[in-house]
């Protein structure tokens, strides 16, 4: 779950407003970083600009000064107080106190610890044959082309693997797709249908805690209720929280991920040929589409607590900094061709998870699901390619993150 400033024009985007320009910028095509990214990240690498709330914020677009703002402790993520400064009006999860994106040490660790622990590198691959089988099932149930891939595979893929990690029913995937759309939406108009939806989404997740404290299941959520009822790990309201963050970050994320890689690799058919014939590593192309089509194009607002230098310059006290992750991902200073997409690259340090106390937590899971994703299809599919072209595809909007609404394919 994140409130991390949406790409596209919004409250009148792109244009001056008091010397500071409205935030965020229009896309560029198929929703790649503005060219506003680049220009000021030579120019003016803490751009001050306006956000859509109206408040006043400074865009973090050089690898160096947004890996520093994601890691240094200067810079808080508890933005629940009154009068805290907002990206957009309305719901946001900044106002959640229950939400571990909205806390610092100690209390960010001591919730990290426990979730964080069901995600190592060795947990995650004692699950990868698991999702390979799921992947395969779908990939070999795809009826007569065209298919829409982000419906018939982006989207079950993660959300039924989230599902048996949590011991929840795949059959309420249909709920946490309605959920997540409204929570995620940025739409001040549906503002109401938002703050009931996520009431909806708590509801849920209370009572999914207490029907598995009723008859544990052995999974990832039964790990999480021992450790609260044990030793308040987790109070009950924090548990119920981390269990619609799990869900919603499982399954959204993950399938925007892998429909926009998709696409990617599709819009450029030799590179996808390249990973059906072997001559380039499926996990090397992962870390590409990570880096060229990172789920969100900023990470969530940090706010200074006393003046902080970065490289770039020095942000004051009080003054909020938008670590913008796109821009990082394509700084020419740290990589070669930056805007050139290249699933040979070798030297790929990314932030698409972002860095520091905050780092994703499914960080591995969500790699080698991606990975099982596109090595799928690639084995299972390597005719495949877009049934439309590439500026045919529409494309979400109006929420936090972007992906096609719908991917038809044939094969």
């Amino acid at each position: 779950m994140s409130d991390r400033p949406r790409t596209g024009p919004a409250n009148g985007a792109g244009h001056a407003t008091g010397g500071a320009a409205a935030f965020p910028f229009a896309p560029g095509a198929f929703f790649q970083p503005p060219p506003e990214y680049g220009r000021l990240r030579e120019t003016c690498p803490l751009a001050p600009v306006v956000m859509p709330s109206g408040a006043p914020a400074r865009l973090a677009l050089r690898h160096t000064d947004v890996r520093e703002a994601l890691g240094d402790p200067r810079f808080t993520r508890d933005l629940t107080f009154p009068g805290a400064p907002r990206f957009a009006p309305g719901l946001s999860v900044d106002d959640d106190p229950f939400s571990i994106s909205n806390m610092d040490p100690p209390e960010h660790g001591r919730l990290r610890r426990i979730a964080s622990s069901a995600f190592t590198p060795r947990r995650v691959a004692s699950w990868r044959h698991r999702v390979e089988e799921i992947a395969a099932e779908l990939a070999d149930g795809f009826g007569a082309p065209p298919v829409d891939l982000a419906e018939a595979y982006a989207l079950p893929l993660p959300t039924l693997v989230i599902c048996e990690l949590l011991g929840v029913p795949a059959a309420d995937r249909d709920r946490f797709r309605a959920w997540s759309d409204a929570f995620l939406s940025t739409s001040e108009a549906a503002e109401d249908e938002r703050v009931e939806q996520f009431g909806r989404f708590l509801d849920y997740a209370a009572a999914l805690v207490a029907e598995r404290r009723a008859a544990p299941g052995g999974g990832l959520l039964d790990a999480m209720i021992e450790a609260t009822d044990q030793g308040a790990t987790f109070t009950e309201d924090e548990l119920v929280h981390m269990v619609v963050t799990l869900i919603l970050a499982g399954h959204e994320t993950t399938r925007t991920m892998i429909a926009r890689g998709m696409f990617t690799l599709l819009r450029h058919p030799e590179q996808y040929l390249m990973l059906c014939r072997g001559e380039a590593s499926v996990a090397g192309a992962v870390e590409e589409i990570l880096r060229f089509d990172v789920p969100a194009d900023a990470a969530l607002l940090r706010l200074a607590r006393e003046p902080v230098a970065l490289p770039a310059g020095t942000v004051g006290a009080g003054e909020v900094v938008i670590p913008v992750l796109a821009s990082a991902n394509r700084d020419p200073g740290l990589f070669d061709r930056p805007d050139v997409f290249d699933v040979t690259r070798a030297d790929n340090p990314h932030l698409a998870f972002g860095h520091g106390p905050h780092y994703c937590m499914g960080a591995n899971l969500a790699r080698m699901e991606l990975e099982v994703a596109v090595g799928t299809l690639a084995r299972r599919h390597p005719a495949l390619r877009l049934a439309v072209a590439p500026e045919e595809i529409r494309w979400t909007d109006g929420g936090l993150m972007h992906g096609p609404r719908a991917l038809p394919v044939t094969f």
